[in-house]
């Protein structure tokens, strides 16, 4: 089997700190910019830290050979972004086509001297003339390192390319992409573990992301919990708080995400029902489109929220900052969603919330308890427990001085451990650990 190679040593700057010529592999790329979610703006603040501490990089922003109009768009990141044109072997449309091929897929895997014969073949066609011009890119630029910035399995010709090169590369994992399916094909799985497996180092989000990984049974000290990182925008914004006026006790709660049922919005909501009876007076800010605004409006509306619940739509920029510097709570219990299967691996909000002085209340799933520290930055809840919600609210109203001292502890950490710059320190430390191996 193909399996990760001896490696040459990352060159050193004449200052003694090791430079790295990074090459992002993006699956996702022209996703990103059209609507940048939480991995997109992950890559970019960490790309920006290990720029400012004189790293070199490149995108390989990979589209389909159809994709005319994202390959355009790509040409507004300059020199940055590589658009790379990739596209997919077809398979019979047969039965025993289908299987024979994914059977010659695992022997291409497992062994050099079949992928030799077998990228003569018309089966892989098309992956192996994308092998053969990313090793013309690979000479044009010569990396020092690869990283896929998500897994995704459909790129493991690229992997085989870096590995018969001898090109170290690290896989970025953000959830549940990467677990190991309990039934799944057999080429899926071993396409899967050649590219997991044949990583130099694998960058998990959280504590929850590498238990994801333990299943494939990869050493240990391959897997290193790297926390996604602020924007560089957030931590300008959040450098000075100025706080409004406020003429009322309010308890002022914000929710910024996309809205869909993993976020827990529901959740939070039949919460605040529960703090209307107890007479706590709050005002509840949810910031975000997606398909459940409608829903969540209704049920806010039976619950009679109405007046108390304010849906922002999508805020960005200004807006967002401003949300920010005027909550006392942010509040997210994300659940497991199994009908995508979804589940919050980290939770970058919390952060940006922290950065300005915010407490944050979520719930133990996933990822969350990495971002926020219970009992220190926020409070933890079980999952789908508006009753436990309701009690950590009422605890934050009436402790006001918890409230605020969780709310230094928390800006504290954010801006200590999460700016970009610290982030890649760590990124490029784990990177030359990793590749040394």
């Amino acid at each position: 089997m193909i399996t990760r190679q001896e490696t040459r040593q990352l060159p050193r700057h004449e200052a003694g700190t090791e430079l790295n010529h990074f090459l992002f592999i993006a699956s996702d790329w022209r996703t990103a910019m059209i609507w940048p979610g939480g991995i997109a703006m992950y890559i970019d603040s960490l790309m920006w830290g290990l720029t400012s501490l004189g790293d070199r990089m490149k995108v390989l922003a990979i589209v389909g050979a159809d994709e005319e109009q994202p390959a355009r768009l790509l040409e507004t990141y300059g020199p940055l972004a590589i658009p790379f044109h990739m596209v997919q072997d077809t398979k019979p449309n047969n039965w025993l086509g289908r299987k024979c091929v994914s059977l010659l897929e695992i022997l291409r895997c497992l062994s050099p001297n079949w992928r030799r014969v077998l990228e003569r073949t018309s089966f892989f066609e098309a992956s192996t003339a994308s092998i053969a011009k990313l090793q013309r890119l690979l000479s044009d630029e010569n990396p020092t390192v690869a990283v896929f910035v998500h897994f995704n399995a459909k790129l493991y010709p690229l992997a085989l390319a870096l590995l018969e090169r001898q090109i170290p590369y690290g896989i970025i994992a953000h959830g549940l992409e990467v677990r190991r399916p309990r039934r799944n094909r057999k080429n899926d799985l071993v396409i899967r573990g050649l590219m997991l497996n044949g990583a130099s180092w694998i960058a998990a989000n959280s504590h929850y992301t590498k238990s994801l990984l333990e299943m494939w049974s990869i050493p240990s000290d391959r897997v290193k919990v790297i926390y996604p990182p602020m924007s560089e925008e957030a931590m300008r914004e959040s450098a000075a708080l100025e706080r409004m006026c406020r003429d009322d006790d309010d308890l002022r709660l914000l929710t910024v995400c996309r809205l869909v049922k993993g976020k827990g919005i529901d959740i939070v909501l039949r919460a605040l029902d529960t703090l209307a009876v107890r007479g706590i007076p709050f005002r509840y800010i949810i910031g975000g489109e997606g398909p459940e605004r409608k829903p969540l409006e209704a049920l806010a509306g039976e619950l009679g929220l109405g007046d108390k619940v304010h849906f922002q739509g999508s805020v960005v920029g200004d807006e967002k900052w401003c949300l920010f510097r005027n909550a006392d709570v942010f509040v997210m219990p994300s659940r497991l969603d199994s009908t995508i299967p979804w589940q919050e691996s980290f939770g970058i909000a919390f952060v940006e919330a922290a950065a300005f002085g915010v407490p944050a209340v979520g719930s133990r799933s996933g990822g969350i308890p990495d971002a926020v520290v219970d009992g220190e930055t926020g409070i933890l809840v079980p999952e789908e427990s508006p009753v436990d919600l309701a009690d950590a609210l009422t605890f934050l109203y009436r402790k006001p001085e918890t409230r605020k001292e969780m709310g230094r502890a928390a800006r504290e950490r954010a801006r200590g451990q999460f700016s970009p710059k610290a982030i890649a320190a760590r990124f490029r430390e784990e990177v030359s650990k990793g590749v040394r191996q």
